[in-house]
C-alpha cells in the first residue's frame, strides 16, 4: 500500500527562487547542473520565452521541460497510478504579495501515453502560456522516471527534434576523475533538496478541497523550512518557505493542490488541478 511506500518532495528544486524572483529561461537552463540553481527556473518565464526555445541546445530544453513539467508540484509519487491515455492539466500561478495584480500563470499538462514491454513509459509534457503559446514534448522514462529519450516540436520550425541523454553521458565518461568528483558533489546537493519519508508524518488535517477539476477529500500536508543561498560573490540570503500539499491518493499523481509561500518575501507559487482527462495518444509519432 502507499502508506508503506517511501516518497520524496522536492523542497528546493524549482521553488526557492520562483518565490523570490524570476530569471530568463536561458539563465535558468544554463545553471541546470546545480541543484540549488534549478530553483531559478521560473515556470512562467520559461513559457513566455518558449517561442525562442528552438535556438537552445536540445539538452537544455529537455532538462527544463523535464524538471518543470513532470515534477511540477514537487510531490514525487503517484505516477504509477496513471493508466495509458490518462493525464492531468494544472494551472500554476506565481504571485508577489506586494503586487498581486502582476501575477503570472501557465498551464502544465502531463499524461501517460504508453508503457513499454521493457518497463519504460512514454509521457506527454506540455507547457501553455497565457497567450496560448505552447511547447509540446514527449519523453521516454525508465521505471525510476529517469529520462531515456526526449522529443519535442520546435516552436519556430515546427520540426520534431530528439535528444538522448545517453550520448551526453558517454561524452562525460571521457572527461576524467575531476569531473566525476564534481558530479558526486552535485548529487549530494540534489539529494539535500528533498524531503524523504511518509507524508503522513506532516499531515495537519483532512480537508475538502474544491478545484476546477472537482471536489476532493484530501490530506493537508505542511512543512516549514529555512534556506540560505550564497551567490558567486559570497553574499548570502536566507528564506523561510512554507510548503503545503493537498493529497488525494485516488487522483493520478496523488496531488490536487499545492502552495509554496516565501514567508520572507511575501510571495507564493501555487498550483491546482484543473482537468483530469483520458484519450491521450502520441502527437510526435514517438511510437
Amino acid at each position: 500500500m502507499k502508506r508503506e511506500q517511501m516518497f520524496k518532495w522536492s523542497a528546493v528544486i524549482i521553488a526557492l527562487v520562483l518565490l523570490s524572483g524570476c530569471m530568463s529561461v536561458i539563465d535558468s537552463i544554463n545553471m541546470v547542473d546545480s541543484g540549488i540553481a534549478r530553483t531559478k527556473a521560473s515556470a512562467n518565464q520559461a513559457v513566455a520565452d518558449a517561442i525562442g526555445i528552438g535556438e537552445l541546445e536540445d539538452s537544455m530544453v529537455a532538462f527544463l521541460v523535464y524538471s518543470q513539467a513532470f515534477f511540477a508540484g514537487g510531490y514525487v509519487q503517484g505516477y504509477g497510478d496513471f493508466t495509458e491515455g490518462e493525464g492531468v492539466v494544472w494551472k500554476i500561478i506565481a504571485e508577489d504579495g506586494e503586487t498581486p495584480e502582476e501575477s503570472e500563470s501557465i498551464e502544465i499538462e502531463r499524461a501517460l501515453l504508453k508503457r513499454t514491454a521493457e518497463g519504460n513509459s512514454w509521457w506527454l509534457l506540455r507547457y501553455t502560456d497565457e497567450e496560448g503559446e505552447e511547447l509540446v514534448s514527449e519523453s521516454l522514462l525508465n521505471d525510476d522516471y529517469e529520462m531515456l529519450v526526449f522529443r519535442y516540436r520546435d516552436p519556430e520550425t515546427q520540426k520534431i527534434r530528439e535528444w538522448k541523454p545517453e550520448s551526453e553521458e558517454e561524452t562525460a565518461e571521457t572527461e576524467g576523475e575531476e569531473e566525476e568528483s564534481g558530479e558526486e558533489a552535485e548529487v549530494e546537493d540534489l539529494e539535500a533538496a528533498y524531503f524523504y519519508g511518509d507524508y503522513r508524518d506532516h499531515v495537519v488535517g483532512t480537508e475538502k478541497v474544491r478545484v476546477p477539476a472537482g471536489t476532493y477529500t484530501t490530506d493537508h500536508v505542511r512543512i516549514v523550512d529555512s534556506y540560505t543561498v550564497e551567490d558567486e560573490e559570497g553574499n548570502s540570503e536566507s528564506y523561510e518557505i512554507r510548503y503545503e500539499w493537498w493529497i488525494d491518493e485516488d487522483v493520478p499523481g496523488d496531488l490536487v493542490k499545492y502552495e509554496w509561500t516565501n514567508e520572507t518575501e511575501n510571495s507564493v507559487l501555487k498550483g491546482e488541478l484543473i482537468k483530469h482527462k483520458r484519450g491521450y495518444s502520441t502527437q510526435l509519432e514517438s511510437f
